[in-house]
């Protein structure tokens, strides 16, 4: 991670864009990946390449200007000043759920990616390849192979340690589990954002 964020955003974009570009290349694949482990039509699972692909190139595009340095007044007006910097998270663990098995593994971490994070990603038991799918890609793109890594297994098993590992985390899935991921990374004094039971959101 370390490395990754001493690149430039400039390194960092063309290897995201090359990520963009394999999505669409491989996207028959992908498509085939999709539907055979959730049953989507082919049609909604090519909502999943689109979004994935219009996602890369628009973290790509902004993410430089999204996290610049921020000028801003300080706590006396005209004598002082602030500026706020903004700077990578570290390991972000990435929870996500069966029914968008390419958009919720990629899309949420390609942001962190740019800001200069790794991901540790623990898909869905039923949805395990296309999740290493993306891990395959990201690294063709020219992403260290590290950087990207996914863990398969009940989350009941690998919550708990990839949470007390983790500087942040992302989570889609039941609010009941959303509740108890919460209450671990306040315990860990970590940020935590959720979607929780497509109704309710969370950021911390």
């Amino acid at each position: 991670q370390r490395q990754w964020a001493a690149l430039s955003f400039e390194e960092r974009r063309d290897r995201v864009l090359n990520f963009h570009d394999l999505v669409f290349d491989d996207r028959w694949a992908l498509l085939d990946l999709i539907q055979w482990e959730t049953g989507k039509s082919r049609g909604a699972a090519f909502e999943e390449i689109a979004d994935v692909a219009i996602n890369a190139r628009y973290y790509a595009r902004k993410a430089q200007t999204i996290l610049a340095d921020e000028k801003v007044k300080g706590a006396m007006p005209l004598l002082t000043k602030a500026v706020i910097n903004r700077q990578p998270k570290g390991v972000v663990a990435v929870i996500s759920p069966w029914n968008y098995p390419l958009t919720l593994t990629a899309s949420d971490a390609i942001a962190a990616i740019m800001a200069g994070n790794a991901i540790v990603l623990k898909p869905d038991s039923l949805t395990p390849f296309t999740a290493l799918a993306v891990k395959a890609l990201l690294e063709r793109a020219g992403l260290p192979r590290d950087l990207f890594q996914v863990v398969v297994g009940a989350g009941k098993d690998l919550g708990t340690p990839m949470i007390e590992r983790a500087d942040y985390v992302m989570f889609t899935g039941s609010t009941a589990t959303g509740r108890k991921i919460s209450e671990q990374a306040g315990q860990n004094l970590i940020g935590f954002s959720a979607e929780m039971g497509g109704k309710n959101a969370l950021i911390v």
